[in-house]
């Protein structure tokens, strides 16, 4: 009798070849595929034929239609990934499948074990390679003819499999009523075919209760929790085969720090092995004490019956320093993003709006590619704000204020997007989606966006001050918006409100450079020479020392409060409790105007002088224009001012600044300059 699902399985295929009648040929031509329009180019025409004729088993034959058929359809493959790739190996395995199993109806009455067993010695009889070496990991893979078969049989597997989700050795999180960061490309499969039989469905049962019904572990750090218990599970069945985890003692921890502390690794980047490191170490004791105390508080049977404080020690996790880009932070300095700017033309236009999204907002990378066509808010003043969510904490619907400039490449990007998108292609309305292929209705990855920004700093040549081809990291630019917003004077408790920040240890972090900027910019300020004005009003050379002595100040005062010294036009030497005589009898810089005493630039000053004498040169054609012959009089006397005091400090010193440090670019000046 045949199985009632095998009849489904058939039933479920026929209805999908009924309703693409090309695919029921036995004789495919992709370049007349409908589907065809949507590759990048036409197959290339000694591959453009895949002839399945050679499989009379009809079952079988319409099997492999489907899966290829469907994965086309769906734009998983392509039709230069099936025609050029795949099919190559078609051939061979239609006719081995013929001759084996000539009366199955399905592929799945064969255990995949066995399948894969037979067909691999049948690849290895007829000479074919079935393992090649991995160039990255030193170890082997199996050859393309090999795959093909494991993937097929997976596929129809995975495809009308009925055993629910958690039942299976391996999870498909798309199949888990979870909500999936999509950016991530490590986040689609849970894998407990490493875990000892007596605890697997033991650790299912834990990381479903955390992943799915309490949803305070994400999927993707739940595959790093079932490696790491993994790992503890093993050790206690391998070394105490009749221990049961609820009588579990204070000795048997100790043996296994001891072997966790001796375990081999692989480099993050180099992919050597290497003894474990303090920091895998701690953050592998972390998640077992987490699990047993969990086990408590769930009051599962496998609980233990001993205090988790008497388990683990306060000094059983190594010291582990907190990374040195914790304290430092990697963010985007302005001289590069100066190059950024000047050579975005070189970004591919789908990734402009993402990386300036990023520079604007302060969201994560992540977080900005899982944007919805919704995100963009105008409140009652007409304010724009940018929603989403942050995965990294749990916080939902995240708001954050936005230049008008920056709302409006939103805002051209979801035009872009609801223009192609279907309920097809885009069901979950992402703001930057893929349209088609393997990631159709998906964003595009963080690993993506990463290697799209240093290919443009190639490109480009982006440099960074010891002229090396600058290293782009997307988290760079969520630091640049934090140093941002504390080198122009906001509160640190509102930066860490705006920047989601679950502690103020991060924000902390970005005060600490501003400190730094504000130190590297008084010493630069103390080593430069500039100018001052004499008794007389007569400008003259000067350094900050000569004018502190002058003004009874120490220079320990100044580097104290240079923050509030430095105005955008020079400093003002001048202790704060003395009232200026001068702050409320002119428009323009009264300092400037009155020949103050305690006024004092110096070279990084030049950008200002520069930009203000060209705002004025339109002013002054616009005066002329109109007649306006009292503006145009004070005008031409701030003008001259302003280039007298630009050549002497030009004279004094080479125009090198550092006024860039403390500016913020405006939407405005990012679009304007990315022109």
């Amino acid at each position: 009798m045949i199985n009632p699902e095998i009849i489904d399985k058939r039933e479920a295929i026929n209805d999908f070849l009924e309703k693409h009648p090309y695919y029921q040929a036995d004789i495919w031509l992709a370049n007349s595929l409908s589907i065809a329009k949507e590759a990048s180019r036409p197959v290339i025409r000694y591959r453009e034929r895949i002839d399945f004729s050679s499989c009379s088993n009809s079952h079988l034959k319409n099997e492999i239609k489907y899966y290829f058929s469907k994965n086309m359809e769906d734009s998983l493959y392509s039709v230069i990934t099936v025609f050029e790739g795949k099919a190559h190996h078609l051939r061979r395995m239609l006719q081995f499948l013929d001759k084996s199993y000539p009366n199955i109806r399905s592929v799945l009455e064969i255990p995949k074990e066995e399948i894969m067993f037979k067909y691999t010695n049948h690849l290895i009889d007829a000479g074919i390679k079935v393992k090649r070496e991995n160039l990255k990991t030193g170890g082997f893979i199996v050859t393309p003819p090999v795959s093909l078969m494991s993937t097929f049989y997976d596929y129809i597997f995975a495809t009308f499999d009925s055993t629910p989700e958690y039942d299976k050795d391996i999870w498909d999180g798309r199949k888990l009523p979870i909500e999936l960061n999509y950016t991530n490309t490590n986040t689609k499969r849970m894998k407990f075919l490493k875990v000892n039989p007596r605890d697997r469905n033991f650790l299912k049962q834990y990381i479903y209760t955390r992943v799915v019904m309490l949803k305070n572990l994400t999927f993707s750090i739940g595959i790093r929790y079932v490696h790491e218990i993994s790992l503890f599970l093993n050790f206690l069945n391998d070394s105490y085969q009749e221990l049961e985890l609820k009588n579990i003692k204070r000795e048997h921890i100790e043996k296994y720090i001891i072997y966790i502390s001796n375990k081999e690794i692989h480099h993050k980047y180099t992919r050597k092995k290497i003894k474990a490191t303090n920091v895998y170490v701690s953050s592998n004791l972390t998640i077992i004490k987490k699990l047993l105390t969990d086990l408590k508080i769930f009051e599962w049977e496998e609980a233990p019956k001993l205090h988790i404080e008497s388990l683990f020690l306060p000094n059983d996790n190594p010291r582990r320093t907190k990374k040195e880009s914790f304290n430092n932070p990697k963010y985007i300095p302005d001289y590069i993003w100066d190059q950024v700017v000047e050579n975005i033309h070189l970004i591919g236009d789908r990734y402009v709006p993402i990386i300036l999204i990023m520079e604007g907002s302060g969201f994560r990378g992540t977080d900005v590619l899982g944007l919805k066509l919704n995100c963009l808010e105008k409140d009652n003043q007409g304010d724009y704000w940018l929603v989403g969510d942050q995965r990294k904490v749990n916080y939902k619907d995240h708001k954050v204020p936005i230049s008008e400039e920056l709302a409006k490449v939103i805002m051209s990007q979801q035009e872009i997007c609801k223009n192609k998108s279907t309920p097809d292609n885009n069901p979950e309305d992402f703001l930057f989606v893929s349209f088609r292929g393997p990631r159709k209705g998906k964003p595009q990855t963080t690993a993506t966006l990463s290697r799209v920004l240093n290919d443009f700093a190639k490109k480009a040549e982006i440099r960074d001050a010891n002229g090396e081809i600058y290293r782009f990291r997307n988290h760079g630019f969520r630091h640049r918006y934090g140093v941002n917003l504390i080198n122009n004077g906001m509160n640190i408790v509102h930066v860490q409100r705006l920047m989601a920040h679950a502690s103020p240890e991060m924000t902390l972090a970005y005060a600490k450079i501003h400190d730094q900027t504000l130190k590297d910019a008084y010493f630069k300020a103390k080593d430069n020479r500039g100018i001052a004005f004499d008794i007389e009003g007569t400008l003259v050379k000067s350094d900050l020392k000569q004018q502190a002595m002058a003004n009874d100040l120490e220079l320990e005062w100044i580097r104290h409060n240079y923050d509030s010294i430095r105005m955008d036009h020079g400093m003002c030497i001048k202790s704060t409790k003395m009232k200026c005589e001068f702050a409320e009898k002119v428009i323009e810089p009264p300092c400037i105007a009155n020949n103050c005493r305690s006024f004092h630039v110096d070279s990084t000053f030049s950008d200002y002088y520069k930009s203000q004498i060209a705002l004025l040169e339109k002013d002054i054609k616009i005066y002329e224009n109109n007649g306006h012959a009292r503006s145009l009089e004070f005008a031409h006397k701030k003008i001259a001012n302003y280039r007298k005091i630009l050549n002497e400090i030009t004279e004094s010193e080479g125009i090198s600044g550092i006024s860039k440090e403390r500016r913020e670019y405006t939407g405005e000046e990012r679009l304007k300059n990315g022109k």
